[in-house]
Formats: C-alpha cells, sequence, structure tokens
C-alpha cells in the first residue's frame, strides 16, 4: 500500500524535526526523498546542482528581509571556486549586505560534477550572542527551477515562525568557462 505524502505545514514541528519524522517514517522505503511537502511546496535544507566540471557559478540576491542577516553557502566538495586573488577554496559563504554589489561571480572546478548550494543566517540567541547558522528550526526553501543550470532559491530562515519562504531570495547560475 502507497503511502500518502503528508503536507506538515500544520504538523506543530519546525521544517527541521519534519525532515527528521519524514525520514523515520520512510526509512524502510526505497523512494526516500530529500524534500518534505509544506503548504504545497516541495522544500529542502541543502541543493545539489549537476554542473559542468568546469565553469563560472552566478550567486545573486534577488530579494532580502531586513531584520536578519542571510546569505547562502556554495560547496563543491571534490575542487574549488577560485577567489578574484586566485586563491581556491571549496566552501564560500556569501551574505546579503547593502555596502557590497548583489551579484558574485566565481570561476569552479568540480570533480564530481556537483554543486552544493544552503541558505545562512545569523541566529541571535539569549545574552545578545550571534552565531552564523543553517539547518535549524525553519530553515529550508523551495527551488524554483528555471532552466538546467539556473535555479531561484525561495528561502526561510531557522527562527521564523511560521516558516517565511520569501525571507531570502536567491538565484544560483551556471555557466560553461570558455
Amino acid at each position: 500500500m502507497k503511502q500518502k505524502i503528508r503536507d506538515y505545514s500544520n504538523s506543530g514541528l519546525t521544517i527541521q524535526q519534519a525532515m527528521v519524522d519524514h525520514v523515520k517514517r520512510r526509512a524502510k522505503q526505497s523512494q526516500l526523498t530529500d524534500t518534505i511537502l509544506w503548504n504545497g511546496f516541495r522544500i529542502k535544507t541543502s541543493d545539489v546542482f549537476q554542473v559542468p566540471e568546469k565553469g563560472i557559478v552566478i550567486g545573486e540576491f534577488l530579494s532580502a528581509k531586513p531584520l536578519i542577516e542571510q546569505g547562502f553557502d556554495i560547496e563543491i566538495d571534490n575542487g574549488w571556486l577560485r577567489l578574484m586573488n586566485g586563491e581556491q577554496i571549496s566552501h564560500l559563504r556569501t551574505w546579503k549586505d547593502e555596502c557590497y554589489e548583489d551579484t558574485v561571480e566565481y570561476p569552479f572546478f568540480s570533480a564530481d560534477r556537483r554543486l552544493w548550494v544552503w541558505n545562512v543566517y545569523k541566529m541571535i540567541y539569549p545574552g545578545g550572542q550571534v552565531i552564523e547558522e543553517k539547518w535549524t528550526e525553519n530553515a529550508g526553501f523551495w527551488v524554483e527551477e528555471l532552466a538546467e543550470f539556473e535555479r531561484i532559491y525561495h528561502c526561510s530562515h531557522g527562527m521564523a515562525y511560521p516558516p517565511d519562504f520569501e525571507s531570502l531570495v536567491f538565484k544560483i547560475a551556471i555557466h560553461d568557462r570558455e
């Protein structure tokens, strides 16, 4: 008997709790997905792009609500992103900041042809402690696929109650390197 897909939006669970529940419920099924259903949207906490081995990644902030500092991470496990000074790194964190341009662009190399993306935010804890976070509480996003190598991420940060998937919106596009 096929199990009905559960929409977690009225469950009382956070996105992270719902992700754990989803895995527990579907652990014995071969069709386990990396998403949960939330108000009709397929929600993820990270996304993986199948990309060319070499290329240019362009990240663009489309909108951000100013109450929480937010940004996105790009990671390449088996390769690198090249910074303007020539340094090669595997993990890049970019913050939405009015002092900087909304678009970043970096050459990359990915031996396994995968590039990971997720949203990040600064959590404010009692006593005023600020910590950079990802994947906590109500953090997650739904993905709008525009083309094979172009996606828009509609993100909720961890402290959003209920989740607000328009809290941060950014686009990632991949171009072949010439």
